[in-house]
């Protein structure tokens, strides 16, 4: 398990639709990569496999608050019940369920789920919204070929 590579994305740079590459900018542009950081690199490790390797993982691997919404009544070591560590988005376009409990199959409530009042992606959600129904759906689209 441990040498397994990271999931391949559908697409990669221009080889993506337009509606792809216009919603992994809006991804940035309204804030989602502050914490589901797009690329990361490894630190020096004792196996050149692992050192200072490029990781495609979509996380900031930080623990955050979340709110109400996301809740879930658990807490684990010092993360409150309303604290996740960011969920890696590599592969999503390939999952059925999504949130750390799978409790929705709709990419967009799993999104929406995201702006509880004071969660620390609650401006994020709130610039999402503000966008059109076209680059809401691009955006979409541009999970689903991770």
């Amino acid at each position: 398990m441990k040498f397994l590579d990271q999931p391949t994305p559908a697409c990669a740079g221009a080889a993506c639709s337009p509606s792809i590459q216009n919603g992994q900018n809006l991804f940035v542009q309204v804030g989602c990569a502050t914490c589901h950081t797009p690329s990361l690199t490894t630190g020096l490790a004792s196996s050149a496999a692992f050192s200072q390797k490029q990781v495609n993982l979509f996380s900031d691997l930080a623990v955050h608050y979340m709110g109400s919404q996301l809740a879930d009544g658990v807490t684990q070591d010092s993360a409150g019940p309303d604290e996740f560590r960011t969920a890696p988005l590599w592969g999503v376009g390939q999952r059925i369920f999504f949130l750390h409990d799978g409790r929705t199959s709709d990419l967009l409530q799993a999104i929406l789920a995201h702006g509880s009042q004071n969660s620390e992606a609650e401006r994020v959600v709130d610039m999402f919204q503000s966008l059109d129904k076209s680059q809401k759906q691009d955006i979409l689209n541009f999970l689903r070929s991770l």
